[in-house]
């Protein structure tokens, strides 16, 4: 069998199994970014996509004939064979990212070099980009993009989860349509980062301004 056939067959028993007597199927046309945006939320429900874009519509509806301005919850799919759904998508706009890597330049803790914080941004920018294409990083993924052995990703990786800057959230169909570990950014990123820094160091993450300011400075003094 041929294989866009075999995929037609699975797609049209996912559908018939899907749709009962109760459901019909409805096109929907999404702008590219809210589809990526579709996409990601759909992972961390659990669900699959048209079901999810129907749900949405009956949210709607429910708020227009009640008249509510606030959108309900909408919530993840019931199904014991899937993953536990993780914690809402943060959305990580450019800037967010920027701070971050930012902070990350600025921070000096002992084990680290000035490469080391470099490897830590690109890592940061990577996953950042991922996320923004409602794309799932992981490990593996990154390795292979980057034809890195695993080993050095993973040292990064548990790193940057010690400090507070990422998590790994566990979702379903990451793999083969196994469940696996997704990197995910945490919103109090920069927050975390200057804890950790602070534990360590006893100093406060400079603001990388402040630092160039004082580095200035002390030049000027110096001459």
């Amino acid at each position: 069998m041929a294989e866009g056939t075999r995929y037609s067959d699975q797609r049209r028993k996912w559908w018939d199994e899907s749709l009962g007597e109760r459901l019909v199927d409805s096109r929907t046309i999404l702008p590219r970014e809210g589809h990526s945006r579709i996409k990601v939320l759909a992972d961390q429900l659990g669900e699959r996509v048209p079901i999810l874009l129907g749900k949405f519509v009956m949210a709607s509806l429910s708020m227009f004939d009640l008249g509510k301005t606030e959108l309900p919850t909408i919530e993840a799919a019931e199904d014991e064979g899937q993953a536990a759904a993780g914690p809402p998508t943060q959305v990580i706009l450019d800037e967010d990212v920027f701070q971050i890597c930012a902070a990350i330049a600025a921070s000096r803790f002992p084990q680290d070099t000035g490469s080391t914080r470099m490897r830590q941004c690109a890592m940061m920018m990577m996953i950042a980009s991922e996320m923004a294409a409602g794309r799932r990083p992981t490990m593996a993924g990154i390795a292979r993009y980057t034809g890195s052995p695993p080993s050095p990703i993973i040292a990064l990786a548990t790193t940057l989860e010690e400090r507070g800057l990422l998590m790994r959230v566990r979702m379903p169909g990451v793999s083969n349509g196994k469940s696996g570990k997704v990197l995910q950014i945490r919103s109090d990123a920069v927050q975390a980062i200057n804890n950790a820094h602070l534990e360590q160091t006893g100093m406060p993450i400079i603001p990388i301004n402040e630092k160039l300011s004082a580095d200035q400075h002390g030049s000027t003094v110096q001459g």
